[in-house]
């Protein structure tokens, strides 16, 4: 077994060497992949300079902000295609692993269930929430449509500045959500948390990418969730296995102004709904 644990690093240090270190202390055999999405400010030097003299912590660095999910498609064919990793993990760099014998635990799951992609307990630790697994597709090509303009109002309603003014309540595609006791349970075929999924060797074998290309933040646990339902392959939620969120540090390093942020996520969640949009049955 070639397990391999990919990282997307963006400005924040110390957030991707905690997430390293935690690996580090499951003291099993891996490889871990760093990729850097061009945070220009020092921060994977730092991660560089930390790990140099430990072999088996590869640093990428991207020339440009590819966004989440190409940014982490260069760390999941790295892995594929030049180390032979046979069970790719994906995960955020302000996540904490939190299992001891994650990776036994992970081929376990494999030779019991079979998954093509499982995802753990995902607890953040701003409001100790359990955020994974997550309800709330979007089944038919007009729903998506109907998103698709309302962020495209509420994009133009905070570049004309009027948005604050209007304070209209508005929630994403993934709003509704399992109760916390649901989450405590195993389950299949459900929508699993984007900050940590691993990929078995039933996935790896067939797909060339982790997330689907086209977007750059926002829904690709949803656009993953999509996809896999009409390859027919199993997507498992599994509380035998468990990760701490710290959350948004990539996204906030971004941002100091609330107008920015949230003209960021409405461009991006329009870009993001079209590539949902376009998987689904016409």
């Amino acid at each position: 077994m070639k397990f391999c644990f990919v990282i997307l690093h963006y400005k924040t240090a110390d957030d991707t060497i905690e997430c390293v270190e935690s690996i580090n202390k499951l003291r099993e055999s891996c490889n871990i992949v760093i990729v850097d999405n061009a945070s220009n400010n020092g921060s994977i030097e730092k991660v560089e300079e930390k790990y140099a003299t430990q072999a088996n912590i590869i640093v990428l660095k991207n020339n440009e902000n590819l966004g989440f999910a190409a940014g982490n498609n260069v760390g999941y064919q790295y892995a594929r295609n030049v180390l032979g990793a046979n069970y790719i993990a994906i995960s955020n760099n302000d996540i904490i692993v939190d299992t001891p014998g994650f990776i036994q635990k992970i081929s376990s799951l494999f030779e019991k269930t079979g998954f093509h992609v499982v995802g753990p307990d995902v607890e953040s630790l701003v409001d100790h929430n359990h955020q994974s697994p997550m309800k709330g597709t979007l089944p038919y090509r007009a729903d998506a449509t109907k998103e698709i303009w309302r962020y495209r109002v509420l994009y133009l309603l905070s570049r004309a500045n009027i948005y604050d003014l209007l304070k209209k309540k508005h929630t994403k595609a993934t709003a509704e959500v399992y109760s916390q006791e649901e989450k405590r349970a195993e389950c299949e075929d459900v929508v699993l948390h984007g900050s940590f999924v691993v990929f078995s060797p039933s996935f790896i074998e067939q797909e060339e990418y982790s997330f689907r290309p086209g977007t750059f933040l926002y829904m690709e646990e949803l656009i993953l969730y999509k996809y896999c339902i009409q390859k027919k392959y199993k997507i498992l939620y599994s509380p035998e296995v468990k990760v701490f969120h710290k959350e948004d540090s990539s996204t906030n390093a971004l941002f100091n102004a609330a107008k920015g942020k949230r003209e960021f996520v409405f461009k991006n969640m329009i870009q993001s709904l079209k590539v949902y949009r376009a998987i689904l049955p016409r």
